[in-house]
């Protein structure tokens, strides 16, 4: 049980956050149609709050771009600093978006697909990730699907063209959740605007609801 635990909660920290490391190369250019700028400079301020198993959440954190790229599965990811931790790394090829997530306290990375700009809503795909807990290798299918596409909407004084937003459900076999519903929504030459977790399972002792709002921003 101890193990299923801790798996667990090493799958709401990389479905909710990404994170990783490495060094430096050219300055990428900006792209008018990305989901996900890249350019060196940018920053993005963003506030968690909700509950969890152990109790409430509140806290800040802030992205920024770096001039600097790292290398992974054949593929060059815009490194970014997080001022609550470990950096993360983003890519972009075509309508598709990757970044990859390190397991805390695990030397193991993750490489997820987490959007695909050019599908219509009800459109999805999906993933199956192995993380290793131990000895204990355990397939995860995570499933991606558009629930809303190309919409305008505003909340803290500022407006959002084009979001698309994404639910993402996790599925490990023999494990039951109650709730299951993590969601993302990406605005046009901004990215990720909002994040909502509601992950439930009495089976696993697992209650997480939480929601995650971005602030202050500036795309160079």
């Amino acid at each position: 049980m101890q193990k299923t635990l801790l798996f667990c909660t090493i799958l709401f920290i990389v479905l909710t956050a990404g994170n990783c490391k490495k060094p430096s190369a050219p300055d990428q250019p900006a792209d008018t149609t990305s989901y996900q700028p890249t350019t060196t400079g940018s920053e993005w301020n963003y506030t968690t709050t909700g509950t969890t198993a152990s109790g409430p959440v509140n806290t800040t954190f802030k992205l920024t771009a770096t001039s600097k790229d790292s290398t992974a599965n054949g593929k060059t990811y815009r490194v970014f600093t997080n001022s609550a931790g470990a950096n993360e790394y983003y890519y972009k090829s075509g309508n598709e978006y990757a970044r990859i997530s390190v397991f805390p306290g695990l030397e193991q990375r993750i490489e997820l697909l987490y959007l695909k700009d050019n599908l219509a809503a009800g459109a999805s795909w999906s993933e199956v990730k192995n993380v290793t807990v131990q000895t204990i290798s355990l397939p995860v299918t995570v499933t991606y699907t558009i629930i809303g596409g190309k919409y305008d909407t505003s909340f803290s004084g500022s407006n959002f063209k084009d979001v698309i937003r994404i639910k993402i459900s996790p599925a490990i076999t023999g494990l039951n959740f109650e709730e299951n519903n993590i969601t993302y929504l990406f605005a046009k030459n901004v990215g990720m605007i909002v994040n909502k977790v509601r992950l439930k399972s009495t089976m696993l002792a697992m209650d997480v609801n939480t929601e995650t709002k971005l602030g202050v921003y500036t795309v160079k």
